[in-house]
């Protein structure tokens, strides 16, 4: 049936989870037994299919729906923006509705708007979340200190995620180097087996133009664009998003890194060369926030709500949240090595120029070096 062969779908990468969790014996049990628990229901749902066909033969399994309805207009307005090629223009949020909703989210989006100095995920008081969330996990001294969500969020049938975690690793262009983990080709593989395309469509052609939208309550834009993504053909289909994203910095040495899926009538920007349309993951909101908490060591908080082609809410949110763990593991090394001679973020930085405010507003009168700054692989995109 149908929906057995989602639910073996998401068995699957629960497996490849456990997987890569080999040497994490606390970890292994859990996912052992949930992908036990998943193959039974799905054998469960295939029977019922099974004897419901014999009694009327009429009767169709329900196919999981292929997601139409993509970006939520309430984030859109109706300006736009130049692009940076082909005369295209780009839509532009409304700054104030998608920022309120992820300060009610995200406690660090809310800290990194309105405090001059913030406190992090010490500062934070869970008892003042506007909804109401679910913990899933708790450890103040591992990291990944803190997992929470809620199912169904907003009705779209699929779970909102929170992740927080605490790193150490150079202030220096922070927002953007820790967006590159989940947008750039050759990081985005290190730690995600399933993606297979990540590149920009298109960038602002000048952010000044951002500005004049956004105002000044948001931090300075630093970066906004479209991105694509598809992911590879394994046991589940490939998956493509096409998504508005944007990193904001601000005074107090944080950084948000936020998205949301375009529009329908954003069709026209997919790729030219990617004319077959593949079934569409959707993130309704999305959100990654630091937080300086030291001279060299900040806290995140990642928030998602990814719909995966119609897969069922009860079985995507411990994979969405495996895979958003991943990313935090493969982090903690990536961001040390920013201290290691010849480490591998230590090579990035190397790139940026040494004064942080011309890497985002460079001098009238200086040349931008556009394979330091905006390399032409990125894309503003999340997992999985």
């Amino acid at each position: 049936s149908h929906q057995s062969t989602g639910i073996v779908e998401m068995v699957y990468h629960t497996y490849t989870a456990n997987h890569s969790l080999k040497n994490n014996s606390n970890m292994k049990l859990p996912l052992i037994i949930l992908s036990a628990a998943l193959l039974a229901r799905a054998a469960a749902v295939q029977k019922v299919c099974a004897r419901q066909s014999r009694y009327n033969p009429s009767f169709m399994p329900r196919r999981h729906h292929v997601i139409a309805a993509f970006g939520n207009p309430k984030y859109y307005s109706n300006n736009f923006i130049r692009a940076d090629k082909n005369g295209a223009e780009l839509k532009v949020p409304k700054f104030d509705t998608f920022f309120d909703e992820l300060q009610k989210v995200s406690p660090l989006v809310k800290q990194a708007i309105h405090e001059e100095n913030p406190g992090g995920i010490a500062a934070i008081d869970d008892a003042a979340d506007v909804y109401k969330w679910k913990n899933m996990e708790r450890h103040p001294n591992r990291l990944i200190s803190q997992v929470d969500k809620i199912d169904n969020f907003q009705n779209h049938g699929v779970p909102l995620i929170r992740v927080r975690s605490s790193l150490r690793g150079p202030s220096k262009q922070r927002g953007i180097y820790f967006s590159e983990l989940i947008s750039t080709t050759d990081l985005r593989h290190k730690w995600d087996a399933t993606n297979n395309i990540v590149e920009t469509i298109y960038n602002a052609a000048d952010l000044d133009d951002i500005k004049r939208f956004q105002g000044d309550r948001y931090g300075e834009p630093v970066m906004f664009g479209v991105g694509y993504v598809k992911t590879k053909q394994s046991v589940v289909s490939p998956r493509e998003q096409m998504t508005l994203c944007g990193v904001q910095n601000f005074p107090s040495g944080a950084s948000t890194v936020w998205g949301v899926e375009l529009e329908e009538d954003q069709n026209h920007l997919f790729p030219k060369d990617q004319t077959k349309r593949m079934p569409r993951s959707t993130s309704h909101l999305f959100a990654m926030t630091m937080i300086p908490t030291g001279e060299d060591t900040f806290d995140v908080e990642y928030v998602l709500q990814l719909d995966v082609g119609g897969l069922p809410g009860w079985l995507l949110g411990p994979v969405v949240t495996e895979t958003v763990k991943k990313m935090f593991r493969f982090a903690e090394k990536y961001c040390e090595s920013g201290f290691e001679e010849g480490g591998e973020l230590a090579k990035r930085l190397a790139a940026f120029p040494d004064d942080e405010e011309e890497s985002s507003l460079q001098k009238d009168d200086e040349p931008i070096d556009e394979a330091c700054v905006l390399d032409e692989n990125r894309a503003l995109l999340m997992p999985p």
